[in-house]
């Protein structure tokens, strides 16, 4: 019989996970002079990946998006850290100093979830022990999970990231939707392939442009934590009036968390997020349904709009003039 060995979750942040996920660094940094209990871990040990979008964000909204498997964990010094530096991620906790100290973690088979696990969807989840759910554990930045437990827990979440369980939840949500919300199926059949990430931003900006607003791409917050693909202001020094994003990876859970990233910057009145697949489309409004002033649009619709106002773009300049 296999031995079991512990598991732990990780608190960090979107971005941080995001920089992890181009797949180019194989080592987690705790901050200097700290003693989470890592050295607990063994080779082989599950680490959880549990993300907030920003700084306060409801626990609610934390969300489980992936996970890797330990390889070493080991304390090191600022001046040995120079060699792991290259694999790891300086954002949020910096590296060590030299005559610091700096727990690591080396691992491998980084792996994100097919749908993000919020962490209040884990209240059915618990240990041999606990008293509360997981949902209500006082999670601030690793916390262990013992052996006998960990097997358990790790299962769980992985099954609520595919989805198991709550996909007939979704559908029935999504039946309740009033007219005209959920777009209709019939051309699923015999679609073509959607129009890649650069040309249906090259349409949102073309198109804010003929209707009159200053538009950007790749538009930074304020605090230069994301990058919006497009956003629509009336003046140039104003703060965007409307966010974009479109997102044809499938990952519409980090999408949905940029635009209501960029309300709480900027307080847009609009949030568009531009979905490349149906299905993803049917996640997306599942998502937006508990989030302010989202609202999804299929890459058809948009292309479609697009089509059909090109031949009119300087009757709408010309509209569009104060």
């Amino acid at each position: 019989m296999p031995e079991k060995l512990p598991a732990c979750i990780i608190l960090t942040s979107s971005q941080r996970f995001e920089e992890y996920a181009k797949g180019e660094c194989t080592v987690f940094h705790f901050p200097p002079n700290r003693n989470p209990n890592v050295k607990k871990l063994s080779p082989g040990s599950i680490c959880l990946i549990l993300t907030m979008p920003y700084p306060r964000t409801p626990r609610s909204e934390w969300a489980f998006v992936g996970e890797f498997t330990v390889k070493e964990v080991r304390l090191v010094e600022g001046e040995e850290f120079k060699k792991y530096a290259s694999k790891a991620v300086e954002m949020e906790v910096p590296f060590p100093e030299p005559g610091e100290l700096s727990w690591i973690i080396e691992f491998e088979n980084l792996r994100r979830y097919e749908r993000a696990v919020k962490l209040s969807e884990c209240n059915d989840i618990r240990t041999s022990n606990s008293r509360k759910p997981l949902s209500e554990w006082l999670i601030r930045g690793f916390f262990l999970i013992n052996p006998e437990d960990a097997p358990s827990v790790v299962e769980a979440i992985r099954k609520k990231a595919e989805g198991k369980g709550i996909r007939a939840q979704e559908l029935i949500k999504a039946s309740l939707e009033p007219p005209g919300t959920v777009e209709p199926n019939e051309k699923e059949a015999g679609r073509k392939e959607p129009l890649d990430h650069d040309e249906l931003i090259k349409e949102l900006l073309e198109l804010g442009s003929w209707l009159g607003f200053v538009t950007r791409k790749e538009d930074s917050t304020p605090d230069g934590l994301y990058r919006i693909d497009v956003t629509w202001r009336v003046a140039e020094d104003h703060a965007p009036l409307k966010a974009f994003e479109v997102e044809t990876s499938g990952n519409v859970d980090l999408a949905i968390n940029r635009l209501e990233y960029a309300r709480h910057k900027w307080n847009c009145e609009q949030l568009w997020l531009i979905v490349g697949s149906e299905s993803k489309k049917e996640r997306a409004l599942a998502l937006a349904r508990s989030k302010e002033r989202v609202r999804v649009l299929g890459w058809e619709d948009l292309h479609e709009l697009y089509s059909k106002l090109k031949p009119h773009e300087s009757l709408l300049k010309d509209l569009a003039k104060r």
